[in-house]
C-alpha cells in the first residue's frame, strides 16, 4: 500500500523585509523601463509621505507601472520567497500602484481644469469639448487599470503554468478579458490542445481509487476516509455528487474499485481493522470485498459482503470481460477468484492463486479473459491462465527487472501489450501476444521523480496514462509501443496521483489524488493520435475532410466540426512504405499520397469522392525519397520534390493514368519543398540554400525565372505563396522566416529583414486563406503565428505550444478558422484560432470563476471579476 503522507518540501529561507519593497521598486522603475507611450507627461511633484511612496509613484507614472509590476513580480519569483511572502510584498506594492494611478488621474484632471479656465462655457462646442476631455480622462484611467490587472494576472499565470495548468488557463483568460495581447492570444489558443481539469471535493482523506462506469456518465471514488462516492457526469461541465457517501460499516480505507462490464455492479476492496464484527469478512486484519448494485446510481444498494477469504487488506479488484468472474489481490500475497454470476451471492472459485511472496497490489484481466496479470510488492508480475476459473494455472516465470514494488498493471485493448508501473519510478511495456513467452518492449519509460502508482490505457489503445507520486499524470502515445512518445505532464497542485481511469470514449481521464480530491481531466478531441512516426496531412478544398498518414497507412477524418473530428473507415491500403506526404487536388476528389520504403518510393492517387470507399487510382513509381507534393491550381499538373536534383512534373488530368511531363533541372541538392503560385504558371522550389522560381506556362518545357534567391546560411526546407501571389514565404535551417515580393517573379525582392522567433530549424510555412496570417512550424516543437497584413512590416503573434516533438507541417483549413499541425510525436493537432472558443472551453473544463480564496491567494491586489 502506498503511503499517502507527502513529504513537505523545505520551507524557503526568511524573505527580505517588506520595507525593502520601495527602494527596489524605485530602482526597477527608474532604471529598466522606457517612457510609456500613452503617458507623455512628467509626473508633477508629489509630496513624500515619508515611506517613499511619492517618489516611486512619480517614477512609475512616467515610466509605465503595468510593465514594472510584471517585471517586479518576476524578480520576486526568483528570490525563493514563499507564497505568503510574495503576497505580503504585493499588498505593500498596492499602495504604490494606487498612488501612481492617482498621479495619472491628477495630471489629467489638472489638464482638464486648465482647459476649462481658457474655454468659454457659452457655446455648445465648448460644452462638448469639456465632456470629451472628461470621458477621455476616465477612459485612460480605466485603460491603465486594465493593463495593470492584465499584467498581474498574466505574470501569475506564467508562474502557475509549471505548477497548476488548469489554474494558469483561468488566469490567462481573466488577463485576456481585462486587456487582450498577442501573447495572451497565443497562450489561450494553445489551451485548445491542452488537457484541463476541474476538482471534485467531498472526501476527507486521500482518494486512493477511481473508476469510470462503462456508460461514461458515472464515476466512483474510494478514499482513505472509508467511503465510496458516486458522481454524475452526464454534463461534464457540471459534475454533481450522487446521494450520500457509501459506507460498508468497517473501519478500513477503500483501496480498490471496479465496475462490472454491464455497469450494474460496483466492487470495492478494503481492510477491516476491527477486532471482530458481524460480517464474514470481519476479524483482525481481514480484507473486505463489497459489491454494490448501482443500476440506479442515485440509489445504490449494498449487497451482502463476500464470504471470508483474504486474511489481509484487499488492494485490487477486477472483473473479467464477461462479467461473471471477479479477481481480487490482497496483502496476504494471494489472488482470489469469485463467481459473481449472481452478485448477491458471490462465491469463491477454487483455491487462491499463489506464487507471490508479498502483497498483491494490482490485478488485471486480458481482453479475452483468459489471462490474468498480478503485480506485487515482491517486485514481480505474474501471469495466470484463468480460461477455466475453477482450474487456474501459472503461466511461465514471473516478469522481473523491477527494483521496487509493482503498484499497477494494465492490458492494452488489443491484448498484445501489458503495462506495469512501480516504486522504482519506471513504466515497462511487455509484449504478451504469447503469454507463455512475454518480452519487454524497449527500455523502461522514465522521466518520473516519484513512484508510479497507476497505469491505464485509453479505449483506443493509443494513449497510456500514468499517475505518479511526483504529482503528475503523464500521457504516452504508445500507438507504436516500440517508440512511445511522451506528452507534457498534467499538473494541478502537485499532490500525489494514486489512481487513473479513462472514460469509455477516451475523452475524460479521472484521477484520485493525495489532496483528497477527484480530478476530471478533459482531454481535447482536437489531438488526433495513432500515426506512428510521421503524420502528414491535407485538407480537402471544402474543409470537411482531413487526410493523414504514417507508416501504417493513410486515414481520412471528417472535420466538419473541427472540435470533434471523426475517423472515416479503416486506414487506406495500397501503400507499401511509410507515408511521408499527402496533398489534396483542387477538385477535392483526388488525394496524392507519397510513401517511401526500401522497395517502393511512390506517389499514389486516390479517389475520395466517397470517403467510406476510397478508390485507388494511378501510381507514380521510383521517384526517390519524396519530400513534398504540390498540385497546380487547375489540378492538371503535379510537382514532386525528392532527394534527387530534379523535380518531376506529371500530367494528372486523368488521375487514373498519370503521364510524365518535363523536369526541373539545375538543382544541385535535395529538393525539400515545392509550391505552385496561385496563377498556376509559377512554381517555387527550395533546394540546398537557394529558392528558385520556374515558368510553367508550358509544363512540358519549364524555364527558370530570374536568379536564385540567396542569403540563407542553411538549407531551405519550406516555402509557400500568399493567396494573392505577391508574397513568397520561406524558412529553413537558419531559423529565420523570409518574405519576398514576387509580384514580378523574374525580379523578386526581399521584404525587410528576416523574422526571428524559432530557435531551431523551420520545417513548414503556410499562409491563411485571407493572407493576413502566416503560420510556421519547427524543430523547436512550436507553431508560430505572424501578422503579415503588411508583409513589409510583419509582427509576431506568439507561439502555439503543446507538441512535445518536432513540428513537421502546418496548414490552414480553407475557411482559415482552423490550423493543423503534425509532429514526430505521432499526432496531428487542430487549433481553433478563435480565442473565445478557448475561453469557453476553459469555463466548461475548469470552472466559470475563481473562488474567493483563489482570488485572495493568487491576485490579492485585484477586485474579483467573473470570467464566464
Amino acid at each position: 500500500m502506498t503511503n499517502p503522507d507527502r513529504a513537505k518540501p523545505d520551507e524557503p529561507q526568511a524573505s527580505p523585509v517588506v520595507d525593502d519593497l520601495l527602494p527596489v521598486a524605485e530602482r526597477l522603475a527608474a532604471q529598466e523601463w522606457a517612457r510609456r507611450p500613452d503617458v507623455g507627461w512628467t509626473a508633477a511633484a508629489h509630496s513624500d509621505t515619508g515611506d517613499g511612496t511619492g517618489a516611486v509613484a512619480q517614477t512609475m507614472a512616467s515610466r509605465g507601472f503595468p510593465r514594472f509590476v510584471q517585471a517586479f513580480k518576476a524578480r520576486l519569483a526568483g528570490c525563493g520567497l514563499s507564497r505568503s511572502d510574495r503576497a505580503a510584498l504585493r499588498r505593500a506594492a498596492q499602495g504604490v500602484l494606487a498612488a501612481a494611478l492617482d498621479l495619472d488621474r491628477d495630471r489629467l484632471a489638472s489638464l482638464e481644469r486648465r482647459r476649462r479656465r481658457v474655454l468659454t462655457a457659452t457655446t455648445i462646442s465648448v460644452f462638448v469639448m469639456v465632456c470629451g476631455l472628461t470621458a477621455a480622462a476616465a477612459m485612460l484611467g480605466e485603460s491603465a487599470i486594465a493593463r495593470r490587472d492584465s499584467a498581474l494576472l498574466s505574470e501569475e499565470a506564467s508562474q502557475q503554468s509549471q505548477i497548476n495548468q488548469p489554474l494558469a488557463a483561468q488566469l490567462n483568460a481573466l488577463a485576456y478579458r481585462r486587456q487582450s495581447t498577442d501573447d495572451l492570444t497565443s497562450r489561450l489558443i494553445s489551451t485548445e490542445n491542452a488537457p484541463l481539469a476541474k476538482s471534485l471535493a467531498g472526501h476527507t482523506g486521500v482518494v486512493d481509487s477511481v473508476a469510470f462506469a462503462p456508460d461514461g456518465r458515472t464515476v466512483a471514488s474510494g478514499s482513505f476516509d472509508g467511503t465510496v462516492r458516486l458522481w454524475n457526469l452526464t454534463d461534464p461541465a457540471q459534475p454533481i455528487p450522487l446521494g450520500q457517501p457509501l459506507r460498508i460499516g468497517v473501519a478500513g480505507a477503500i483501496s480498490a474499485l471496479a465496475f462490472a462490464p454491464n455497469g450494474h455492479i460496483l466492487a470495492s476492496g478494503s481492510g477491516d481493522d476491527r477486532v471482530d464484527g458481524p460480517s464474514l469478512n470481519a476479524g483482525t486484519g481481514f480484507g473486505v470485498l463489497q459489491l454494490w448494485n448501482v443500476t440506479d446510481p442515485t440509489h445504490p444498494v449494498a449487497l451482502d459482503p463476500s464470504t471470508a477469504g483474504h486474511t489481509g487488506q484487499v488492494n485490487a479488484v477486477a472483473f473479467a470481460p464477461d462479467g461473471r468472474t471477479l479477481a481480487t489481490g490482497s496483502d496476504d500475497g494471494t489472488v482470489r477468484l469469485y463467481d459473481v454470476t449472481d452478485p448477491a451471492q458471490p462465491a469463491p472459485i477454487g483455491q487462491p492463486l499463489t506464487g507471490h511472496t508479498d502483497q498483491v497490489l494490482s490485478v488485471a484481466f486480458a481482453p479475452d479473459g483468459h489471462t490474468l496479470a498480478a503485480g506485487s510488492a515482491d517486485r514481480t508480475v505474474r501471469l495466470y491462465d484463468v480460461a477455466d476459473p475453477a482450474h487456474p494455472t501459472t503461466i511461465g516465470p514471473p516478469l522481473t527487472g523491477y527494483t521496487g514494488t509493482v503498484n499497477s498493471v494494465a492490458f492494452a485493448p488489443d491484448g498484445h501489450t501489458l503495462a506495469t508501473g512501480g516504486q522504482d519510478v519506471t513504466v515497462r511495456l511487455w509484449n504478451v501476444t504469447d503469454p507463455a513467452h512475454p518480452t519487454m518492449i524497449g527500455p523502461p519509460l522514465t522521466g518520473f521523480t516519484g513512484a508510479v502508482n497507476s497505469v491505464a490505457f485509453a479505449p483506443d489503445g493509443h494513449i497510456l496514462a500514468v499517475g505518479s507520486s511526483d504529482g503528475t499524470v503523464r500521457l504516452w502515445n504508445v500507438h507504436n509501443p516500440t517508440h512511445p512518445e511522451l506528452d507534457d505532464p498534467l499538473m494541478a497542485d502537485g499532490s500525489i496521483v494514486y489512481s487513473v481511469s479513462f472514460s469509455a470514449d477516451g475523452h475524460t481521464l479521472v484521477t484520485g489524488n493525495g489532496d483528497n480530491t477527484v480530478r476530471l481531466w478533459d482531454l481535447p478531441q482536437t489531438t488526433l493520435t495513432g500515426f506512428g512516426t510521421f503524420a502528414p496531412w491535407a485538407f480537402s478544398p471544402d474543409g470537411h475532410t482531413l487526410a493523414t498518414g504514417s507508416n501504417d497507412g493513410m486515414r481520412l477524418w471528417n472535420v466538419t466540426d473541427p472540435a470533434h473530428p471523426i475517423p472515416v473507415g479503416p486506414p487506406l491500403a495500397g501503400q507499401t512504405g511509410q507515408i511521408v506526404w499527402a496533398a489534396s487536388a483542387p477538385n477535392g476528389r483526388t488525394v496524392a499520397v507519397g510513401s517511401v520504403s526500401s522497395l517502393d518510393n511512390t506517389v499514389r492517387l486516390w479517389d475520395v469522392t466517397d470517403l467510406n470507399h476510397p478508390i485507388p487510382l494511378g501510381k507514380l513509381a521510383y521517384l526517390g525519397t519524396i519530400s513534398s507534393v504540390a498540385f497546380s491550381p487547375d489540378g492538371h499538373t503535379m510537382a514532386i520534390g525528392s532527394e534527387g536534383d530534379t523535380v518531376p512534373l506529371w500530367n494528372i488530368t486523368d488521375p487514373a493514368h498519370p503521364t510524365p511531363l518535363g523536369q526541373l533541372t539545375d538543382h544541385t541538392q535535395y529538393i525539400y519543398s515545392v509550391a505552385f503560385a496561385p496563377d498556376g504558371h509559377t512554381l517555387a522550389t527550395g533546394s540546398g540554400g537557394q529558392v528558385r522560381e520556374w515558368n510553367l506556362t508550358d509544363p512540358a518545357h519549364p524555364t527558370p525565372l530570374g536568379p536564385p534567391l540567396n542569403g540563407y546560411t542553411g538549407l531551405v526546407r519550406a516555402l509557400a505563396f500568399a493567396p494573392d501571389g505577391h508574397t513568397l514565404a520561406t524558412g529553413g535551417d537558419d531559423r529565420t522566416v523570409r518574405l519576398w515580393n514576387v509580384t514580378d517573379p523574374a525580379h523578386p525582392t526581399s521584404l525587410g529583414p528576416p523574422l526571428f522567433g524559432h530557435n531551431d530549424t523551420i520545417c513548414s510555412v503556410a499562409f491563411a486563406p485571407d493572407g493576413h496570417t502566416l503560420a510556421t512550424g519547427g524543430d523547436d516543437h512550436t507553431v508560430r503565428l505572424w501578422n503579415v497584413t503588411d508583409p513589409a512590416h510583419p509582427t509576431s503573434l506568439g507561439p502555439l505550444t503543446g507538441h512535445p516533438s518536432v513540428v513537421r507541417n502546418v496548414t490552414f483549413s480553407p475557411d482559415g478558422r482552423t490550423l493543423a499541425s503534425d509532429s514526430f510525436d505521432g499526432t496531428v493537432r487542430l487549433w481553433n484560432l478563435d480565442v473565445n472558443a478557448a475561453i469557453n472551453r476553459i469555463c466548461a473544463a475548469v470552472g466559470k470563476d475563481l473562488t474567493p480564496a483563489q482570488w485572495q491567494q493568487y491576485a490579492p491586489e485585484l477586485t474579483p471579476r467573473n470570467l464566464c
